[in-house]
């Protein structure tokens, strides 16, 4: 694939899009979108955040203050219930954010690390390194 012609932004969408399914369907209890810059957020949030409230899901914006400035990361948390994002919350007032290591939510992201081979997110960063 010729990464220079890959547009983020569908990209982006699509990801949100097969994540909201996966939420909407019972396969995940959360998602995260795609680690997006500050810049990346404002121009897709209004777009992402369409796409999940068309599913029947709610989402929350992760603007992951703790991360340094120039290397922020902020994503959209997906899921099928406000308890399901006041979950996270508890655990992200205990661990480091997902940015650092998924592993403290892989229960809540119904991440199975024994039958997984990456994650989305692994291809999402091969494409758009930043």
């Amino acid at each position: 694939m010729n990464h220079a012609k890959t547009d983020k932004r569908s990209f982006v969408l699509g990801m949100i899009t097969a994540f909201c399914e996966c939420v909407a369907g019972g396969c995940k209890q959360l998602a995260l979108s795609p680690p997006l810059t500050h810049e990346d957020y404002e121009a897709f949030s209004a777009e992402a955040c369409e796409i999940i409230e068309r599913h029947g899901l709610v989402h929350a914006h992760e603007k992951n203050p703790e991360q340094p400035e120039t290397d922020r990361r902020e994503w959209i948390l997906i899921a099928r219930r406000p308890q399901t994002l006041e979950a996270y919350r508890r655990l992200r007032e205990k661990y480091p954010s997902p940015a650092v290591s998924l592993e403290p939510y892989e229960e809540l992201l119904s991440y199975n690390p024994q039958e997984s081979i990456h994650t989305g997110y692994d291809a999402y960063r091969s494409l758009f390194p930043d």
